[in-house]
C-alpha cells in the first residue's frame, strides 16, 4: 500500500505584509503550479506531525507533555518565551532536583529526554489549549484558558517552577557567564497515541521530532533531507538570517529533497506529495497532477496567505 509523502516547511509561504520572496527554484515553481492548494488547520509543525504519527487529542488520563526550558522577557502587556538550548547535564539535574516537592504535590514525573528537553507525565482531566513550541516560543505568550482541571494544574505547576528557579544558583551562574536564565517550562502535549502511524519514519525536526517518533514507535533520522522518510520536517527556513540564506535553503529543499520525492511519486511509490506550511497552507500534488504540463509554474511570492 502506498502512502502520501509529506514535507513540513514552516515559513515557506509569505504572509500578507511580508517582503516577497526574491527567488523560487524551478522545480519548486513547477510543483506549486501543478498542485492543489488549501489552508492549513495545524497550529505548528508538531501538531501536523503528531496527527500523522497516530496521536489524537485527549481530555483524560495520564498524558505525556513536552516541557521546554524557557527564558522569559516581560513586555508592556505580555511575556515572550525563548527556548534555552544550552543547558548542561549538571544544571538540568540541579534544576529538576529543586522542583521535586512541586512535582510530588502535582503527582507528576519529569525526565530529561535529550539535553535540555524534558517530558512531563501528569494525570489531568480536560483540555490544554496552548500551542506547540514552534508556534509559542519567540512570540508573546497568551494566557491559557483555565476552564479545565488540566489547565489549572499545569498553571499551578508552571508558576511553582518559576518561583523555584527565579533565584536558583544555576541561574546566578548562568548570568555570571552571560547566558540566558531558565525561568520556567513551556508545556505542550500531542495527546495520546490512538492508532497506527500513517508514516514509517520521520526525518528532521530535532529533539522534539525524535521524542514524537520514540513515543509513536517509528524510525527517526536527524537529517531532514533523508529520502527514505514519509514525513520530513525542515524547520530552519523560518529562522533564516537573511535572504541569501533563505535562497540556499529553498534550493536545497527543491533539489535535494523534492526532486527525489517527486521521482518516488512518478514511479508509483507514493500516491501523493504534500508540501505543508503548518498554520498557513498545504499543497497536494498527485501523480496525475504532475502530468498536467500545461499548468504554468508559480512563484512563492505569488502565493501569499493569511492576514
Amino acid at each position: 500500500m502506498t502512502r502520501p509523502i509529506e514535507v513540513l516547511v514552516p515559513g515557506l509561504w509569505s504572509r500578507r505584509g511580508d517582503a516577497p520572496d526574491p527567488r523560487t527554484p524551478g522545480l519548486l515553481a513547477k510543483i506549486l503550479g501543478r498542485g492543489e492548494m488549501a489552508p492549513s488547520t495545524a497550529v505548528g509543525w508538531e501538531d501536523a506531525a503528531a496527527a500523522r504519527l497516530g496521536f489524537r487529542p485527549s481530555v483524560s488520563g495520564r498524558r505525556r507533555w513536552l516541557a521546554v526550558p524557557v527564558s522569559l522577557t516581560a513586555g508592556m502587556t505580555d511575556v515572550v518565551a525563548q527556548a534555552v538550548g544550552d543547558l548542561g547535564p549538571e544544571d538540568s539535574a540541579a534544576l529538576v532536583q529543586s522542583i521535586l516537592p512541586e512535582l510530588e504535590a502535582a503527582s507528576a514525573a519529569l525526565r530529561e529526554t535529550s539535553p535540555g528537553l524534558f517530558e512531563l507525565k501528569l494525570d489531568a482531566e480536560g483540555d490544554w489549549d496552548m500551542p506547540p513550541p514552534s508556534a509559542a516560543v519567540g512570540r508573546p505568550i497568551r494566557t491559557p484558558r483555565l476552564e479545565s482541571p488540566a489547565a489549572r494544574r499545569l498553571q499551578v505547576l508552571g508558576t511553582a517552577v518559576q518561583m523555584a528557579w527565579f533565584n536558583h544558583p544555576v541561574n546566578a551562574e548562568r548570568a555570571r557567564r552571560g547566558h540566558a536564565p531558565v525561568h520556567g517550562l513551556c508545556f505542550w502535549s500531542p495527546g495520546i497515541r490512538d492508532g497506527t502511524p500513517a508514516v514509517r519514519g520521520i526525518a528532521g525536526g530535532g529533539a522534539i521530532a525524535a521524542w514524537l517518533a520514540e513515543a509513536a514507535g517509528v524510525a527517526w533520522s536527524a537529517d531532514p533531507l533523508c529520502r527514505e522518510a514519509d514525513l520530513a520536517v525542515l524547520d530552519a527556513l523560518q529562522r533564516a538570517e537573511h535572504a541569501g540564506r533563505r535562497d540556499e535553503m529553498l534550493g536545497s529543499l527543491s533539489g535535494d529533497l523534492l526532486a527525489p520525492l517527486l521521482t518516488r511519486l512518478r514511479e508509483g511509490a507514493a500516491d501523493e506529495l504534500r508540501l505543508h506550511d503548518p498554520g498557513t497552507a498545504v499543497l497536494r500534488l498527485r501523480r496525475s497532477d504532475w502530468r498536467r504540463f500545461w499548468r504554468r509554474p508559480r512563484s512563492l511570492a505569488a502565493m501569499t496567505w493569511g492576514t
